[in-house]
């Protein structure tokens, strides 16, 4: 069971950790514009922009689905449920959420 100190701490590392992402999702939207096929840069160069686009679309998708996962952790928290196993019910330990504060499983149920 988590006490006071440590809900209070973990509260506000989300909250920082969902201003920083959806921070750093504005600033990033310029990678996510498509390269034009009639672009006026070479072969190789088109191949070069197009494979860096995927790979910001990659680093989106992954600051988006942690941002989801944050946003119910902060739910979670505001429905008195947060450090509950979903499985299990148990406590998840302050270790686990300490590490990963978007946990919704105990050790011993995440495997």
């Amino acid at each position: 069971m988590l006490n006071g100190d440590q809900l209070i701490e973990l509260e506000v590392r989300i909250g920082e950790e969902i201003e920083r992402l959806r921070a750093e999702m504005d600033s990033t939207q310029e990678e996510r514009e498509a390269v034009a096929p009639d672009a006026a840069i070479g072969r190789l160069s088109r191949l070069d922009s197009m494979q860096m686009q995927e790979v910001a679309k990659d680093a989106q998708r992954r600051r988006e689905e942690r941002l989801s996962l944050l946003e119910t952790a902060q739910e979670r928290m505001d429905a008195g449920e947060y450090g509950l196993c979903e499985v299990c019910g148990g406590d998840i330990s302050w270790e686990r959420l300490d590490a990963k504060p978007e946990a919704v499983r105990c050790g011993k149920c995440a495997g």
